[in-house]
Parts: C-alpha cells; sequence; structure tokens
C-alpha cells in the first residue's frame, strides 16, 4: 500500500467507534498525529510486558492478540487496539503480530496526551463516546485484558 494522506488516516479514523464523536477538525488533528506502519506477515507489534507506547489502528489486514492465558483476539480493518493500556498506564498483557501483511496507523502515547492535553474538545468527544456507548470501553478493554478476552 502506498502512504496514506492526512484524508485518508481521518477516512480510516472516523470508522472507529473511539472517534464516533470527533468532528472532522479533530479528526485532522488525531490524524496528523498517527503515522503509517507496515508489519510483514507474522512480525510481531509487541509482546507480553512491553512498555505500551503507541495504540493502532488496522487500516488493511489483520492482528492476532494473544494472552498468555492462551485466549486469542483477532483484530481487523478499522479496528483499534492497544487503547486501555495507554490509558490506564499499564505494560503490554499480550503479544500482538501481523497475521498477514498488515498496514496499520499508530498513534504514539507520548503524541497522543499532547494531544488531548491541549484540545479539551477531543477529550470531551471521546469522554462522549465511552459513556454513551459503554461497548466501546469494554471492546477496548477486552483487547488488552487477559480474562475478558477469550474469543
Amino acid at each position: 500500500m502506498t502512504t496514506l494522506t492526512r484524508i485518508q488516516k481521518v477516512v480510516y479514523l472516523q470508522a472507529v467507534d473511539l472517534f464516533t464523536y470527533c468532528n472532522a477538525e479533530q479528526m485532522m488533528r488525531i490524524a496528523g498525529i498517527a503515522r503509517q506502519r507496515n508489519f510483514a506477515d507474522g512480525e510481531k507489534v509487541y509482546s507480553v510486558n512491553d512498555a505500551a507506547e503507541a495504540m493502532c489502528c488496522v487500516v488493511e489486514g489483520a492482528v492476532t492478540l494473544r494472552q498468555s492465558t492462551g485466549g486469542e483476539r483477532r483484530i481487523e480493518s478499522r479496528q483499534i487496539f492497544g487503547v486501555s493500556e495507554i490509558l490506564s498506564d499499564r505494560l503490554r498483557s499480550e503479544d500482538a503480530w501481523a497475521d498477514t501483511d498488515t498496514v496499520a496507523l499508530v498513534i504514539d502515547a507520548e503524541d497522543f496526551f499532547d494531544l488531548l492535553s491541549n484540545n479539551v474538545e477531543i477529550v470531551k468527544a471521546l469522554f462522549r463516546q465511552l459513556l454513551r456507548q459503554p461497548e466501546t470501553f469494554e471492546n477496548l478493554h477486552e483487547t488488552t485484558t487477559p480474562h475478558l478476552a477469550m474469543g
């Protein structure tokens, strides 16, 4: 896949539940800190106990998350993972690897928090989604909590 433009990044990120209530200007700012990363089939994205330094949105391809207990979850196009560990400042609780050649948008935690600290309207939009659609948070939490992600 060729390098995504900022507008293409916006299109992909707008489809992610977490960003449902973000407007176009807010999405442009989020897309501005998202960087494209390509993972080869079988390539490690991160491992258990790695520092949670970024969240990822799959654009194309798929990523599998596997807890040490054996539970697995497959993340596909327009799904995000790694969010709850970023928000809770925890180490990674699973291994993640690309199932196929995968393109992802990676949002660095430090950049994300810098953006949020200067854009209270984005914070409000994220909270609005999490409070109006609690399953969004549950799904984000499931992808990183071993005792919940069993299928």
